[in-house]
């Protein structure tokens, strides 16, 4: 029986239902569910009560994963607000000011030279009376579908620099030199295509720090200028979270947001597993055709995707 699939979005995300996710689904199951990824987004998945091993197993179906940024030997993030004996810790603490940078717009893993393909986020503590901590996704490949043909010739060939120190410096947190040398800054195409549809999107976010050859006030000016288009409201979905949502994400098209909540109030935990991305959108300071590497890499699997979107 097919997936059921039904989009909540305008451009994008998409609910899909009739799936324990738990159990072990057929391949055919899960080249349905990427048909829907590519197609949508953003899915949904409701009443999905992983454990951490359910969920790794689950996400390693569509790729390698990415490990924990803290630890080497972990798939998967408890990322949240409560210390490991379940008390709430401290909002002025550097592990929340270190989180409190996910509430600007991003893409997950910018901070890699191959940042992540797809990601997971399993709602595992959620109190159904906090009012506010949502997740809102918004659609780049539309936002740069709708761009006037001189913006996108203008940025077609352009590369940014992205660091995580420029979000985390929003939030407070200077990272120390053992975490400047494990993050380094790396650079991404301002327009990247997409390896599985082809289809170009904006790739710009909270971590843009600087475009090639141009100085930082320039930049940061027309970096500015894109979020702004990008994140109206047109373009945006947002999410109020109920307990054991299982939610997952193209990061090759949509950049996410949290939203901000009482953090010394409510107890809020999701646990994020990723896969990584098949590798650099920039090599040697030139951007990269990556539909084309992946029609290289996988050759009928990547035309029967294109041609399914």
């Amino acid at each position: 029986m097919p997936i059921q699939v039904k989009r909540l979005g305008r451009t994008f995300f998409a609910e899909v239902s009739g799936l324990d996710l738990r159990q072990h689904l057929s391949d055919d199951t899960i080249a349905e569910i990427r048909h829907a990824w590519m197609e949508h987004g953003v899915l949904l998945f409701r009443d999905q009560q992983f454990t951490t091993e359910e969920q790794i197993a689950y996400s390693k179906r569509f790729g390698k994963l990415e490990h924990n940024l803290r630890d080497d030997n972990a798939f998967v993030a408890p990322l949240g607000n409560l210390n490991p004996d379940g008390s709430i810790r401290d909002p002025n603490s550097d592990q929340s000011k270190f989180l409190r940078a996910n509430q600007l717009w991003h893409s997950d893993s910018a901070y890699f030279a191959a940042p992540a393909m797809l990601s997971f986020l399993n709602g595992r503590v959620i109190d159904p009376n906090m009012p506010d901590g949502h997740t809102q996704w918004a659609d780049m490949q539309a936002a740069y579908e709708d761009l006037p043909q001189s913006k996108r010739d203008a940025i077609e060939d352009l590369v940014a620099m992205h660091d995580m120190q420029t979000s985390r410096s929003v939030t407070g947190r200077v990272l120390d030199p053992e975490e400047r040398q494990k993050w380094p800054p790396v650079y991404h195409r301002m327009t990247r295509i997409h390896e599985e549809t082809g289809k170009k999107i904006m790739y710009v976010g909270s971590q843009a720090t600087q475009v090639n050859g141009w100085d930082v006030p320039k930049s940061k000016k027309l970096f500015v200028e894109l979020m702004q288009h990008a994140t109206q409201e047109k373009y945006i979905y947002d999410h109020k979270w109920t307990q054991w949502d299982f939610v997952c994400w193209d990061n090759r098209r949509v950049v996410h947001r949290q939203r901000p909540f009482d953090e010394a109030k409510w107890p809020r935990v999701v646990f994020r597993s990723v896969v990584e991305g098949t590798g650099p959108d920039v090599i040697e300071g030139k951007g990269v055709n990556e539909f084309e590497r992946f029609q290289a890499l996988h050759g009928d699997r990547a035309r029967i995707l294109a041609a399914a979107e």
